[in-house]
């Protein structure tokens, strides 16, 4: 009897530790605009300049989350799995215990300009007239495709050490098209009061370049794998975290952040509350409580080795664009976001990001801009880290 009951009490604490995903656990929608951020910038000339912006830039992610964000039919998630078969073999010898696995799939577009988008407003001649030039500035560019990413959460004990660790580890890959201008609809559709955005369209009658970093619509991809890993807490629901990154495609770099603040019951590491990116992981976690609320921020520092949304395509793409040389091989990021939970059912986001100078030119900008997030959750409720 004892004999069949420890098998029971192995099986039924192994099930709670890795309980399995459902088809559909939630929907989302996420939107980056500078709009979301302007109450933060002085207004330095109202009359020709009320809308002031270091630069423009826009986001839309819409996705699911489930067993059916999974799917091989969908095609980008069989393509994942041959790459984290490699990463999944170092992980598991290395002691990580699994808790969970989640899934997400998402149309993502993401796109970035110039502090100008119009040419016609009547802060662009006034800029131009004390040396403002587009050539200088940062070209426009996007991202228009599609993700699929995968998260485990777990325990992790590191060598050297009696403690264990919560941990998340994030796999994504995208496939998308860059130079499709679908970026300029979305700046044109969350602009409010902002002026048309008729610069991100190529010109060549004007004496200064218009139009996307490549000319031409081209194929461009993404591989990231990122971990969130839980070093302290000092104090009950307060967490002190290290996020290593790395990416690998039209966006190539290393990067290390680092997050604190307060997390729901139900959360063991720091969820990613900043700007919509295809390089940025994304989740769905259920509070135990009818109301759940975190508040965090962090800082990332990045080594870019290759950026397409300002280096293009180099030598194959002509026009406006920054080279290497050009571009700052260490740039810094920071974000503040806030994400409350209702009835646990709805997930509202918000938050404030901002990234430092990315490239060298006399008329160079530390960028801010805002992003809201809106999931309907229909998993499970967690179980709480801290019970």
């Amino acid at each position: 009897m004892k004999y069949f009951l420890s098998i029971f009490l192995i099986l039924t604490s192994t099930f709670l530790l890795s309980q399995p995903e459902i088809g559909l656990s939630g929907i989302e929608i996420q939107v980056d605009q500078d709009y979301f951020a302007d109450y933060l910038r002085p207004e330095s000339n109202a009359d020709t300049d009320k809308y002031f912006d270091d630069n423009y830039t826009v986001g839309l992610r819409i996705g699911i989350y489930g067993e059916y964000a999974n799917s091989y039919y969908l095609g980008l998630p069989w393509l994942r799995e041959r790459i984290d078969y490699v990463l999944d073999n170092m992980l598991y010898r290395g002691d990580f215990r699994q808790k969970s696995e989640s899934h997400n799939f998402t149309f993502t577009v993401n796109g970035f300009g110039p502090r100008h988008i119009n040419a016609d407003h009547p802060g662009f001649d006034l800029d131009v007239s004390e040396g403002y030039s587009l050539e200088e500035e940062r070209p426009f560019s996007s991202f228009t495709g599609f993700r699929s990413s995968r998260r485990l959460t777990g325990t992790k004990r590191f060598v050297h050490s009696a403690r264990l660790y919560e941990m998340g580890v994030n796999t994504s890959f995208a496939f998308g098209l860059g130079g499709v201008g679908l970026a300029r609809g979305i700046d044109n559709l969350l602009g409010f009061k902002r002026p048309d955005a008729d610069l991100w369209k190529r010109d060549e009658s004007v004496p200064y370049p218009t139009g996307e970093v490549i000319k031409n619509v081209f194929p461009i991809f993404l591989y990231s794998v990122s971990s969130e890993i839980a070093v302290l807490s000092p104090i009950r629901k307060v967490v002190l975290q290290v996020r290593p990154e790395l990416n690998l495609g039209y966006y190539t770099d290393v990067a290390l952040g680092i997050d604190f603040g307060k997390v729901m019951n139900v959360e063991g590491v720091i969820d990613n509350l900043s700007y919509t990116d295809t390089n940025n992981p994304s989740s769905a976690t259920v509070n135990d409580q009818d109301m759940g609320f975190s508040l965090v921020g962090g800082l990332t520092a990045r080594a870019v080795l290759y950026n397409y949304h300002l280096n293009g395509l180099y030598g194959k793409s002509k026009g406006n664009y920054v080279t290497f040389a050009d571009t700052r091989k260490f740039i810094y990021e920071g974000y503040i976001g806030v994400k409350i939970q209702i009835l646990q059912s709805v997930d509202l986001t918000y938050s404030v990001n901002y990234r430092f100078q990315e490239f060298k030119a006399p008329w160079r900008y530390s960028y801010r801009w805002g992003t809201i997030g809106i999931k309907y959750l229909m998993g499970p409720a967690g179980v709480g880290c801290y019970n």
